[in-house]
């Protein structure tokens, strides 16, 4: 009996290469292991293996696959250069320059390794070497388009615009399908206020590729615009960004309302109420004479109303209103299926902002009547309308109707299925991680313990959907596209950060940045009920790297932990003492390491302090009526511009307006005091995270700071410019390095 002979390496090898050109990239690795188990000193299996594991993300294996190659064939320029790329996607900068410099003296006029130099140098901040080289790599090779691009990005983080333009410019008539090139054109015209250009173009590149860069560009260009006309194509690009989390909701909110109002039938509908409040309108009135038909089918106003609170006076003047005419119909029993979706996701709107909405005590006790028959009949077993169950979420949690687990066992169409999930099983969910979340130290503070009441009464803030990154990085990197221009050293080129977030509330910063960094993150908050909904976004998230605990910021110590970053965000300004707390803070961040505050400006927010001795000299109290009832004053206030409350996206929810307005402890902030706070003790100011708008506008003021890192300069500009930290001051530092830790 014949046996046919085992396949030979160069075989093995040629299989192996068919798979990798095909894309079945895990066939391919196993072809060229197999090679190597017969021939290990074949570099050309060694270099290919490297390529197809850093195709798949496999970096390490990579890096050792090149590392293999250079061992045989230490004068191979090219692999140098592939060591360098998997250097440089692992974050180890320095090592990835070493590379590509090795790869250059073998090999001169190398144009790739010439362009991957230029990005390695960027990345580490050195912006002038970095377009020398790019501008070395078009020289060898004049139409190289990813040089083109990188060159472009250099000349645009240098403000020298015009080069800029003209490098995207060429790189788009080579290439006039290069998404990077017509974002980068479109970001440039956006800076030099050309926004029916910026418009055109970012709308072209998502037209080719729909792209995570072409997605943020086109939020940061639309997200301060106010639309005064309709568009179609602008309108479905805004819905799909809501619906799909280009951005957070909330910064879109002010955009897509105003897109919203351009709308024939809803802007109409939304114009009656504004025009007749205080005055209430009948449904045929509000409606005219498609009724809620025409409301159902705006997708774009439906998408808002699920995704983050309405931020806009005019249209919650007319969701009150259309609230009331739910109401009114669900008592009258007059209330065909028409108007089930939209009364759906108005349903879903006043659980997100908490019922903020006004309503009278005839109203109110309207509606307790109804909910008092829904828990009737669920304790009975009687049948209950899909109106009914509407109206009644509308005015209340579902969750606090006696025998409401009823309803998750009862058949519903899915606009109510949705509000089941939203009102019920979401509740539950928080409350079982809430109970399961340790705590780390006690709380004994009187401060403290008043925040711990508020937070535990009111999460804060009820955030739902925010933007994935494309792929975490490592510190240095991710702050790197933030701040180009920054003078910072990066503690650490790579691994996973260790994270420490202060105050996380319900999460949102905190897993925000987790997916930004490669980090392992422990989370902390006085509030369990904040914890357990930062908990369950997580878990709905899929991450699994960060770790939530009870504890005070106060008591902290005892954990005797040190952290690569600390993120406290909008915590220091509610304690008894904010620098003692920001001292306290230092002791857990390590020499080099980052730390990201949030700290609320007096000059910003003497508007705000207006609007909250409004509220105290008022007798409101603190209870969700007395807020409502603050709110409906001040919005009918001859005073409300002077306020600037409905500016801020805070003012639109029961939890959010009692931080703004009725907080236990607040403190404001003027920049020299911290910059005082930085010099003394050995911190590096690192920039701003605000708009493009403001940095924008700052860098016309004062070109000399092309960084945007001088605080004296900052001063003068928000004096120029009170409204410029409307939110708060939101900054990263740096630690410095002391001897004693060198």
């Amino acid at each position: 009996m014949k046996h046919g002979a085992s396949p030979s390496a160069r075989d093995l090898f040629a299989q192996a290469v068919g798979h990798h050109q095909a894309g079945r990239l895990n066939e391919a690795i196993a072809g060229y292991q197999q090679v190597l188990a017969l021939k290990p000193d074949l570099a050309g299996a060694h270099n290919n293996l490297g390529s197809a594991l850093c195709e798949l993300g496999q970096l390490e294996e990579a890096e050792l696959s090149y590392r293999r190659v250079l061992a045989l064939q230490p004068d191979q320029a090219e692999a140098h250069n592939n060591l360098g790329t998997t250097l440089f996607e692992r974050g180890k900068l320095d090592e990835a320059i070493t590379s590509y410099r090795e790869a250059l003296t073998l090999k001169p006029d190398y144009a790739e390794a010439f362009n991957n130099l230029g990005a390695a140098l960027y990345g580490s901040g050195k912006l002038e070497e970095a377009e020398a080289s790019i501008r070395q790599a078009l020289a060898q090779a004049p139409d190289f388009a990813q040089a083109l691009g990188n060159l472009g990005a250099i000349l645009k983080a240098r403000e020298r615009f015009e080069e800029a333009g003209a490098a995207y410019r060429r790189l788009i008539a080579i290439k006039p399908q290069d998404s990077e090139g017509l974002n980068g054109l479109a970001e440039l015209s956006a800076i030099q206020g050309d926004i029916v250009a910026a418009l055109e173009t970012v709308l072209r590149s998502l037209r080719i590729g729909d792209t995570m860069d072409a997605r943020r560009v086109f939020v940061e260009i639309v997200k301060p615009l106010r639309w005064t006309a309709n568009n179609d194509e602008l309108r479905g690009m805004m819905l799909r960004a809501l619906t799909e989390t280009w951005a957070r909701p909330s910064e879109l909110s002010h955009s897509v309302a105003s897109l919203i109002k351009q709308g024939t039938e809803t802007g109409a509908c939304i114009a009656r109420a504004a025009k007749a409040w205080p005055r209430i309108l009948t449904a045929p009135d509000l409606f005219g004479p498609e009724g809620t038909a025409a409301l159902a089918r705006d997708a774009l106003l439906s998408a808002m109303l699920v995704a983050a609170p309405n931020t806009d006076v005019e249209i919650e003047r007319f969701l009150t209103m259309a609230r009331r005419s739910l109401l009114g119909a669900v008592l009258a029993n007059d209330m065909d299926g028409a108007g089930v979706e939209f009364y759906a996701t108005l349903a879903r709107q006043c659980f997100i902002n908490e019922y903020v909405f006004f309503c009278d005590e005839t109203e109110f006790c309207q509606a307790a009547a109804l909910r008092d028959a829904l828990a009737a009949a669920l304790e009975l077993g009687a049948p209950v309308s899909v109106p009914h169950l509407l109206a009644v979420a509308c005015y209340f949690p579902l969750e606090s109707i006696s025998g409401a687990d009823r309803l998750l066992n009862l058949p519903w169409p899915e606009p109510a299925a949705g509000l089941l999930t939203q009102q019920l099983r979401e509740p539950r969910e928080e409350a079982r991680l809430r109970a399961a979340i340790p705590r780390l130290t006690r709380i004994e503070d009187a401060v403290s313990r008043l925040n711990q009441q508020q937070y535990e009464e009111n999460p804060y803030p009820r955030w739902l959907r925010f933007p994935c990154p494309e792929r975490p990085s490592t510190i240095a990197g991710y702050l790197r596209k933030r701040f180009p221009l920054a003078n910072f050293k990066p503690r650490q080129e790579s691994g996973v950060a260790d994270i420490l977030s202060v105050g996380c509330g319900t999460g949102q910063l905190a897993l925000e940045i987790s997916q930004g960094i490669k980090s392992h993150v422990l989370a902390v908050d006085l509030s369990t009920a904040s914890l357990g909904y930062a908990r369950r976004k997580a878990q709905e998230l899929g991450l699994t790297g960060i770790e939530f605990a009870q504890a005070d910021l106060l008591a902290l110590g005892a954990i005797g932990r040190t952290f690569d970053v600390v993120e406290c965000s909008g915590v220091l300004h509610h304690l008894a003492d904010p620098f003692a707390g920001w001292r306290a803070l230092l002791h857990f961040l390590r020499p080099g390491g980052f730390m990201i505050l949030g700290l609320y400006s007096e000059t910003a927010r003497q508007g705000i302090v207006k609007a909250q001795k409004f509220a105290a000299q008022g007798g409101y109290g603190k209870s969700a009526d007395g807020i409502r009832h603050c709110r409906q004053d001040l919005l009918t206030s001859d005073g409300l511009q002077d306020f600037g409350v409905a500016a801020s996206s805070d003012f639109f929810g029961t939890s959010s307006c009692r931080d703004l307005l009725f907080h236990v402890q607040e403190s404001r902030m003027q920049l020299p005091l911290i910059e005082a706070f930085l010099r003394d003790n050995g911190l590096t100011f690192l920039g701003f995270e605000t708009d493009a708008t403001t940095l924008k506008t700052y860098r016309r003021r004062f070109p000399d700071d092309p960084a945007a890192a001088n605080l004296k300069h900052w001063h003068s500009f928000e004096n120029e410019y009170p409204d410029s930290f409307s939110g708060m001051y939101r900054f990263w530092i740096q630690k410095e390095v002391s001897d004693s830790d060198a």
